[in-house]
C-alpha cells in the first residue's frame, strides 16, 4: 500500500474573513492539515496540494455572463459532437491566476516548500468548469494528477481541504473511478452547504462511488 494525501484548494479566496468565495470556518482547517501532512504515523508516500487557477474570463464566473452571483447556468459540452448539458452555479470571481486570492494559505506555502510537495493546478481552461482535481466536469480534459500518482505507485488516496461538497467530493469520486481506494477525512474539510439534507445527499453520493467518509 502506498498512500497519497490530496490537499484541495486551501487558497486565500476560499478562506474567511476576506476570501471572495470564502467557505465558512475554512480557516480552521489550515493548521490541522499541516499537522496531518507532518504526522509520521500516516507514512504519506506523496502529498499533493491543488489550486483553482482560473483565467480572468473563466466560464464559471457570474461576471463573465453578466448574471447575478450564485445563479444557475447550463453548461454545454466543449467536446466536438457532444450535445450534453450540465446545470451549474455561477460564482464570484475567485482564484484568478497570479492574484493574492489564488495563492495557497501562507502557512501551506511554507510547508509545501519544506516538504517538497507537488502542486497541481486545475480550472485553467476558460471554457469549462472544474471541480475535480483530476478532470473537468466533462471528464474530457485531464490534469497531470493521475499520471503523477500512478508514476509513484499510489494505491490509496486521502482527500482533505475545501470545499467538501464541491472540489473535495468530486476529486474523491474521480479518484475512486480511477481505481484508487479513496477516503475523505471529514474533520479536515469544510462544506459550503451544511444543512442536514445536503449532508445526507453528499453521504449517499460518496457511498454510490465507494468513497469512504472517515
Amino acid at each position: 500500500m502506498a498512500k497519497a494525501l490530496l490537499v484541495i484548494d486551501i487558497q486565500n479566496d476560499f478562506l474567511p474573513p476576506n476570501g471572495s468565495l470564502a467557505v465558512a470556518s475554512g480557516d480552521e482547517i489550515v493548521e490541522p492539515v499541516i499537522k496531518l501532512m507532518n504526522d509520521p504515523k500516516q507514512e504519506w508516500h506523496r502529498i499533493v496540494l491543488t489550486r483553482d487557477w482560473h483565467p480572468p474570463d473563466h466560464i464559471s464566473f457570474a461576471k463573465s455572463h453578466g448574471k447575478p452571483e450564485f445563479s444557475k447556468i447550463e453548461y454545454h459540452s466543449p467536446i466536438p459532437g457532444d450535445s450534453s448539458v450540465q446545470e451549474g452555479v455561477l460564482w464570484p470571481v475567485h482564484c484568478v491566476q497570479g492574484t493574492p486570492g489564488s495563492q495557497l494559505a501562507a502557512p501551506l506555502i511554507e510547508e509545501q516548500k519544506k516538504l517538497g510537495c507537488r502542486v497541481v493546478d486545475k480550472g485553467y481552461l476558460h471554457d469549462r468548469e472544474y471541480y475535480s482535481a483530476f478532470n473537468d466536469i466533462w471528464d474530457y480534459h485531464r490534469t497531470e494528477l493521475n499520471n503523477y500518482l500512478k508514476s509513484h505507485h499510489i494505491t490509496d488516496v486521502y482527500v482533505v481541504g475545501l470545499a467538501l461538497d464541491y472540489c473535495v467530493k468530486n476529486t474523491a469520486i474521480s479518484a475512486s473511478k480511477l481505481g484508487y481506494k479513496t477516503y475523505i477525512i471529514k474533520d479536515y474539510t469544510r462544506a459550503i452547504n451544511t444543512d442536514s439534507e445536503s449532508e445526507r445527499k453528499l453521504e449517499a453520493e460518496l457511498k454510490k462511488y465507494n468513497v469512504k467518509l472517515i
